[in-house]
């Protein structure tokens, strides 16, 4: 049963009373929701980029609480009580990160919640700004893979030259540097990659069904075990159960879990990998274990984000955008993530993804 939402005259005054808010909806385009919320968190009132962007009508939407909006993890944490609790105290709330569309996809866009207040500073509601910035990520989707790859191969393209060139007698010092400029271009290439991955990731459409996990899994192992036949890594895989998802992106899901926990076991004598299932609040909960160097679970709230790294590159190699589209896949199904660790005490990763029994 809905909230009773309220409706009072002076919000809105108060509201365009020399906010930059005002702007916005006076150059409002079908990117920018802008709508309001009473005292509690619930929509009271609804414009027509909010259902552009959101996917709500009006009808649909008011009277709701606006939690509806953020991912089930974010709703797990919290998150929208803690933005209002925010935007009171300090009259605003702003960032730039993931929202929910009413067909469950997920877009990024910049958030601003701003408090109002009436004439005696009690507090009346919140207004929110939502921008969409999917067009963004398309045009920065283009400029990555037009005007980044091309003077990457330029790079590259002239070392191998100016090396057949030198020859054999090329001077050390000279093969060094060379050899250091190949290592850099291929790390901004294959960044390149992962980045380009990861803006595509917002607009690719899943194609789900029932798939093995195991089977997923085993294609991964193979290719791992293959790239790390140098390392003594005790593998402990326990059979998985069957799971509605698209094959391609569980593989990069479990890639990317399990390249993470080979490289932060590196310094391990005896590598212990495990893959398995758990059962939490009655649903089953895939996990990779390792017994790596972990981190301090006061930073976890950095794990997912992009360029976000809880170790020095020259200890890990990587550019902290692996993780960040591990949580893409996962929220695409309808899944949540999370990881527990402690530091030097390997870490956890867990995940969840539809059951086909449901």
């Amino acid at each position: 049963m809905a909230v009773p939402v309220m409706v009072n005259p002076p919000l809105l005054d108060a509201l365009l009373d020399g906010d930059r808010v005002h702007q916005l909806l006076v150059d409002s385009r079908g990117d920018y929701a802008i709508f309001m919320l009473d005292t509690n968190g619930y929509v009271a009132s609804w414009n027509t980029g909010a259902q552009q962007v959101k996917g709500f009508s009006r009808d649909e939407i008011v009277g709701k609480h606006f939690s509806v909006f953020y991912s089930a993890e974010d709703r797990a944490r919290q998150k929208p009580e803690q933005e209002l609790l925010i935007s009171a105290r300090d009259g605003r709330f702003e960032e730039e990160g993931t929202r929910v569309r009413k067909d469950g996809s997920e877009f990024r866009a910049n958030v601003m919640i701003s408090a109002v207040r009436d004439e005696n500073d009690t507090l009346v509601g919140f207004v929110k700004v939502t921008r969409d910035l999917t067009e963004q990520l398309e045009s920065f989707t283009y400029s990555v893979s037009h005007d980044l790859r091309a003077p990457i191969r330029q790079i590259l393209g002239f070392s191998k030259i100016l090396a057949e060139h030198l020859g054999k007698d090329i001077d050390p010092e000279v093969e060094h540097y060379l050899r250091r400029i190949n290592e850099a271009s291929g790390h901004m290439s294959r960044l390149v990659d992962d980045l380009l991955q990861l803006a595509q990731l917002d607009k690719q459409e899943a194609k789900p069904r029932l798939c093995s996990l195991d089977s997923i899994l085993g294609n991964v192992l193979t290719n791992i075990r293959a790239e790390t036949r140098d390392r003594a890594i005790e593998w402990r895989v326990e059979p998985l159960p069957s799971r509605v998802c698209d094959p391609g992106l569980l593989h990069i899901v479990l890639t990317n879990l399990l390249s993470n926990a080979v490289k932060y076991t590196r310094s391990r004598q005896n590598t212990v990998i495990e893959i398995g299932k758990t059962v939490k609040d009655k649903q089953v909960v895939i996990f990779v274990r390792d017994n790596g160097v972990g981190f301090d679970m006061k930073y976890a709230n950095r794990l997912f984000g992009v360029f976000q790294r809880l170790h020095r590159t020259e200890e890990y190699e990587g550019a902290g955008i692996g993780l960040a589209t591990v949580q893409r896949i996962v929220r695409k199904h309808k899944g949540t993530i999370w990881a527990e660790s402690a530091p030097d005490a390997g870490a956890t990763f867990f995940f969840t993804l539809p059951d086909p029994a449901t």
